[in-house]
């Protein structure tokens, strides 16, 4: 087929798509609104115009041209409505003193990072945030506390989750790199004072006791196996600021510190443990996720109720009640769903660095992996491997078809571990470059390892977790189970980050190199899938139904 052809092709297919997902679509155009809305302001013209363009073209019976404008305009007075917020607040607080004296309350989590000495800063996100005279409430600027005192007061009188605090210190408000303005406050252990304890019924009081007791439970009988309990706890739970710094760097040179990120990866590794559950169970499809939700909010509340793992939570019961109302599952409508959801809701997301790799990664993952997974699958004789299996139990060579089968099995492992690691770090390439300025590699390899160990310690922490109420013994065998792994893991990482070439500094990437290279990836991906019989399907799950049938 000539270029022009295979151009026209891809052109259509892209077509096709849109029609097939048009809730990709209204997510795509509400987020560009968002990137206007930030970048031009003036919510109020973005409302008329959005008054505008629906009366214009509902008249002309255009209603699709409509809805787009319309989506596309909302997002814009989202972001240009939060957008004038900030630059309100920052303008009061301008006007007054750097010095200021503030009421708030303690966010979800409180993070302890070791300074020198005995000191050390702990930091929180802020709720209901005021002057104590009243004169300024700071409901839009992002507001982060810097709280320094002794180690030993993490466990006496630092702030825990849900206490109000009255607090003296600086603030400063200033632009991150993304050009959004946030508050910025530091202060410390005699500038400050707790005017009310967390109400033991509230809902940050529950997280922070629950984790606290998990963190207790994943530990039992590997208390003392050096930096094993703190890697296991930040893999489960999510405690970033117990994993040493000089482990913290080494699996970030090895390119695999996503794996502590209680984000996509873990919600769908606990989901998979889930759906096996209830389907063993004898649970229709239809209605796992009536089993399924409600555990999976119950484990992401527990880990801390991180933003990124808020996200995978919504996208994986998108996912899995498609069925309940009638509808094929989309890996493609659940992330379009949750971008949609999320970015309403918190439109100067679209800015921050995890949500950004969170929903490259998981896009890339739904694109690719099944293309992917099918051309490792061939390139590795997969099917080849499988045929002269039958050959031999035609033959009556059972003992050796096994064998074979075996053989398979461990190859199409191989060849979908690699598929999925290729997908992640094509897609997430580009961002690490552009924030970070790093070119990893070695993570590509890494992930063949630390990937199945992190699925492993997932299950093995989950289901130890799950047996300490019953039998301490029986969870300290889970522990040890999952305690092996993280130490294969952490070998793999040290091997990998100690290899020449395997990470490397490079010039940190400007926009529109990170453009070019997305708009790329949909132009392969456009074209990789107009090479399949059954076109694009792969928007929806029926693809792996259709090559069965066949």
């Amino acid at each position: 087929m000539s270029a022009s052809g295979t151009v026209l092709r891809v052109l259509e297919a892209c077509r096709e798509g849109c029609l097939r997902q048009p809730l990709l679509v209204g997510a795509s155009f509400f987020l560009a609104g968002i990137v206007c809305g930030y970048r031009f302001g003036s919510w109020p013209v973005a409302v008329v115009c959005a008054v505008v363009a629906v009366v214009f073209f509902a008249t002309r019976k255009a209603g699709v041209l409509a809805g787009a404008a319309s989506v596309f305009l909302l997002g814009w007075c989202d972001a240009a409505w939060d957008s004038a917020g900030r630059n309100d607040e920052s303008a009061q607080l301008e006007a007054l003193p750097q010095r200021l004296t503030l009421v708030c309350r303690v966010g979800s989590e409180v993070a302890a990072t070791p300074l020198k000495g005995e000191a050390a800063k702990f930091s929180f996100r802020t709720e209901r945030l005021r002057l104590t005279d009243g004169a300024c409430a700071i409901r839009h600027l992002p507001a982060e506390v810097n709280w320094f005192g002794a180690r030993h007061a993490e466990l006496t009188h630092a702030p825990r989750p849900g206490e109000t605090w009255r607090l003296t210190g600086h603030a400063r408000v200033k632009k991150g790199r993304d050009g959004l303005l946030a508050l910025t406050v530091n202060t410390g252990e005699e500038r400050s004072e707790r005017l009310a304890k967390a109400d033991p019924a509230s809902w940050a009081a529950r997280v922070s006791r629950t984790r606290q007791q998990a963190a207790q439970r994943v530990t039992i009988g590997i208390e003392d196996w050096g930096v094993v309990p703190a890697l296991n706890q930040a893999m489960l739970l999510g405690s970033r600021h117990a994993m040493p710094p000089s482990m913290r760097r080494i699996f970030a040179d090895s390119g695999t510190i996503h794996v502590f990120a209680i984000s996509g990866l873990h919600i769908v590794l606990v989901a998979s443990v889930l759906v096996l559950v209830v389907s063993t169970l004898g649970v229709s499809r239809p209605y796992w996720v009536v089993f399924v939700a409600p555990l999976l909010v119950f484990y992401t509340v527990t880990t801390g109720a991180r933003p990124s793992a808020i996200r995978a939570c919504l996208m994986t019961v998108l996912y899995f009640a498609a069925p309940l109302v009638g509808r094929k599952p989309s890996g493609l409508a659940a992330l379009a769903g949750t971008a949609l959801i999320v970015h309403m809701w918190q439109p100067w997301l679209i800015y921050d660095i995890g949500c950004v790799l969170s929903f490259a990664v998981m896009g890339g993952l739904v694109v690719f992996c099944r293309p992917f997974c099918a051309a490792g699958q061939r390139l590795c004789r997969v099917e080849r491997l499988e045929n002269y299996a039958r050959l031999l139990d035609a033959a009556g060579e059972h003992p050796r078809a096994s064998r074979i089968r075996w053989l398979k099995s461990g190859v199409k492992f191989m060849a979908d571990s690699f598929a999925v690691s290729l997908a992640a770090w094509l897609a997430s390439v580009p961002l690490t470059a552009y924030y970070f300025g790093r070119f990893t590699p070695g993570g590509l390899f890494a992930n063949l390892v630390i990937g199945p160990c992190s699925f492993f310690i997932v299950v093995a922490g989950c289901l130890g977790m799950a047996a300490s109420f019953a039998s301490r013994w029986v969870a300290e065998c889970f522990n040890h189970a999952a305690g092996f792994f993280t130490v294969v893991m952490v070998r793999t990482a040290e091997i990998m980050a100690a290899c020449p070439g395997g990470n490397f500094r490079i010039a940190k990437w400007e926009p529109w190199m990170v453009w070019v290279w997305f708009f790329s990836l949909a132009l392969f991906a456009a074209w990789l899938h107009t090479r399949r019989v059954d076109g694009l399907a792969w928007m929806g799950e029926d693809v792996g139904q259709k090559e069965d049938v066949r």
